[in-house]
């Protein structure tokens, strides 16, 4: 069977999303959303490799949105890859570099990777990180670093009025965010290291922007300076964290901003996808009673450097993540 490998063109997005609910029944991928996540990205759009049959037919697909990390004082761009598939009746063609996978992997990493970008990223389950690993270039990084809080074992006390104000302790509700979360992550990445660029520009598309966003983003302040958020969503009977920043020069805000927000939803857990950098925050964790899990799923971090040779290695010594630098979340 012939089959045609090639960039994205404004038209695919039909056969893409077709092949998408084909490959993953269970799962819900609208227009809308892929709209959001590959053409209104405002740091690269479309960046997608598709295979066609004879027919015209898609696939297979190879994808990834760009995002920029903070190291050290230096943006780095990088890809999250996502959604990549391909379509049964053609998974027996070829093996390893040339299965349908392999090539669409290939073509995307000439196209849109070498010379462009840092590195490329992604969460994936056992079988694809041993694809990954011996046919397209990537490394694990780590297993993903789970953590819980049993609520049924390790209650939190709320945290009544009383008690917030004289520490001039200020929670809100953030229903937009602007010049102050831009300078608030300038402020605190320095003592983070390497983590994805949390400004008000990412933060905005990622979890305001987004279609029927079902997240929910908290900011705590300490005499009205904004010195943390959480960006969470309720899944059944788990408080789930997407995203963290804190500022650590006030570590109590962690747990002072969880005492007033996780008592208001009926969970026995919080969980999170919660790093072991930087050092003080993996030791804020232990000390608010955090334990480490097997990752439900089995993930594991993946990387496959490009511009960034020692990608993997730094990763391993200092990259802060949360659920939210996924497309899992």
């Amino acid at each position: 069977m012939p089959v045609d490998v090639r960039a994205w063109r404004a038209g695919d997005e039909a056969g893409i999303l077709e092949l998408f609910h084909r490959s993953f029944p269970h799962a819900s991928f609208p227009l809308e959303l892929w709209r959001w996540k590959y053409e209104r990205n405002p740091f690269g759009r479309t960046r997608i490799t598709v295979a066609t049959d004879e027919n015209g037919e898609i696939v297979g697909q190879y994808a990834a949105y760009p995002v920029f990390f903070r190291e050290n004082g230096r943006d780095v761009l990088a890809h999250q890859v996502g959604d990549t598939m391909t379509a049964v009746h053609v998974r027996h063609l070829g093996r390893g570099p040339t299965s349908i996978l392999g090539r669409v992997a290939a073509h995307f990493y000439e196209t849109f990777c070498a010379g462009q970008v840092a590195f490329n990223f992604g969460f994936n389950v056992d079988n694809v990180q041993r694809f990954s690993i011996r046919f397209l270039g990537s490394d694990c990084v780590e297993n993903v670093v789970y953590r819980v809080r049993d609520l049924r074992a390790h209650p939190l006390k709320p945290l009544p009025r009383w008690e917030r104000w004289p520490g001039g302790w200020q929670m809100e509700l953030v229903r937009s965010v602007g010049d102050e979360y831009d300078d608030f992550f300038r402020r605190v990445a320095p003592h983070y290291g390497f983590l994805l660029r949390r400004d008000a520009q990412y933060l905005r598309w990622r979890y305001f922007e987004q279609p029927h966003a079902p997240y929910v983003m908290v900011a705590i302040r300490k005499w009205r300076r904004l010195v943390g958020f959480l960006v969470f969503r309720i899944r059944e009977n788990r408080f789930t964290i997407g995203d963290a920043l804190f500022d650590p020069r006030w570590p109590q805000a962690f747990e002072i901003l969880l005492r007033r927000v996780v008592p208001s939803y009926p969970v026995e857990e919080i969980e999170g996808w919660l790093s072991h950098h930087p050092a003080w925050w993996d030791r804020l964790l232990h000390e608010v009673q955090f334990a480490e899990r097997a990752e439900p799923q089995n993930l594991g971090l993946m990387c496959v450097p490009f511009a960034m040779a020692d990608a993997t290695q730094r990763m391993r010594r200092s990259l802060y993540y949360t659920w939210g630098d996924s497309d899992l979340f």
